[in-house]
């Protein structure tokens, strides 16, 4: 059979979605399903801001685990502050960076000043010049900015904390006069904002929304919701639905159930049937490994990534069950060679590995008998060690 006819047939073939875009994890819902309090809380902290721009800035944090709706929260209320800016004509910008798709001080600051100014060249001015330039533009412009630093966990763990420093002491500076710029910082966890230095995080303010890991029935209602918009009528019933939100409740992750669910129609349109069955969803599971997905290494810093695969690795020389601390440091300091990275102490390196415990990717244990003497013995029972070393491999590419 000619190329050109497969490709006529799978067009013609049936399929269970309507728009499977909507399944995606860029796209952005029409409300958000058990989050309505955090949102309510954030354009409550935001009211005098939007009623009068310029006699007041804010400060606020964001934090949860990966796929409890951070970035869709925050970005739900800048669709509500641009139309409240369209209709009471405020001169309000909500502008949005992802800390790990601009990775630098100075593509962060060129992104800002981008929103403002199209023309500015690419390269040629340093990040103080940038922000320079963005504090004349908001007072050309007699704008009010409201910046949002998503994944900015990937600038702290990389020891990067001059951007934050650069931004609370310029509006702070901003004190006495208009209040132009505010912050919204989506983290993972707020221990990464202890890192900061004593001036910078008192300047932080104390706004903190928590998003809290989704309940299996939280997620089945997520399912539902998107399943209307993503699939056609019938294609998926109330026990599949519950059945990949039992999968994904583990960890309370609406991304890892949406993408089971898209997977789990791309195997009902493999099987030629009209519906999701539950045999589908089972496949999903089996397919897309909750340790092995891109974006759950995105939650871990680059040093963290350089011990995971140092376990990896060990765990893999020897095809051994548990390994030693004393051995996954030697192999650490090697894979910081590699990198071109600078090994941490001991003391850290021993909190990167509680950080990975707590985090569910590794267990630890104490050694028994048979071993001298006692240490640590580190496993890592939960997936593939091969998939996951291929992956890490590939996301340490992007530092």
């Amino acid at each position: 059979m000619l190329l050109s006819d497969i490709f006529e047939e799978e067009l013609r073939s049936p399929t269970v979605f309507r728009d499977e875009s909507k399944l995606n994890e860029s796209y952005m819902p029409s409300s958000l399903p058990h989050r309505t309090s955090e949102l309510r809380e954030l354009i409550r902290l935001f009211l005098g801001l939007m009623k009068n721009p310029g006699e007041m800035s804010q400060r606020v944090t964001i934090s949860g685990s990966i796929g409890t709706g951070k970035t869709a929260l925050s970005k739900c209320f800048g669709k509500i502050l641009e139309e409240y800016e369209t209709t009471h004509n405020k001169n309000l910008h909500y502008v949005h960076i992802n800390c790990r798709r601009k990775k630098s001080r100075f593509l962060i600051l060129r992104q800002v000043v981008f929103h403002f100014n199209p023309t500015v060249p690419h390269r040629g001015y340093s990040p103080e010049e940038l922000l320079y330039m963005l504090d004349c533009l908001l007072e050309s412009q007699n704008a009010h900015l409201v910046l949002v630093l998503d994944e900015l966990d990937f600038i702290l763990g990389r020891n990067d904390r001059s951007l934050l420093y650069d931004l609370t002491r310029w509006t702070d500076e901003q004190l006495n006069g208009v209040q132009r710029v505010s912050l919204i910082l989506i983290v993972r966890d707020r221990a990464y904002l202890k890192k900061l230095d004593a001036s910078t995080l008192s300047s932080l303010q104390n706004n903190h929304i928590y998003l809290a890991p989704y309940s299996a029935s939280q997620l089945v209602d997520i399912l539902q919701e998107r399943a209307t918009e993503a699939l056609f009528d019938y294609a998926v019933n109330s026990e599949v639905l519950n059945l990949i939100a039992d999968i994904a409740s583990e960890r309370g992750d609406a991304r890892f159930a949406l993408e089971l669910l898209w997977r789990a129609g791309k195997y009902a349109d493999r099987d030629r049937v009209p519906s999701i069955l539950p045999e589908h969803a089972r496949l999903a599971k089996a397919d897309v490994h909750p340790r092995v997905r891109k974006d759950f290494f995105h939650e871990l810093s680059p040093h963290q990534q350089l011990v995971l695969l140092a376990i990896i690795r060990q765990l893999k020389k020897h095809e051994a069950a548990y390994t030693t601390t004393g051995d996954v440091e030697i192999n650490y300091n090697v894979i910081c060679e590699e990198y071109d990275e600078t090994p941490r102490k001991h003391t850290q390196l021993w909190e990167y590995i509680k950080e990975l415990e707590q985090l569910g990717i590794i267990t630890t244990k104490i050694s028994s008998k048979g071993i001298r003497g006692k240490t640590t013995l580190i496993g890592l029972p939960d997936a593939p060690l091969s998939l996951l070393e291929k992956e890490l491999q590939n996301n340490l590419k992007e530092y």
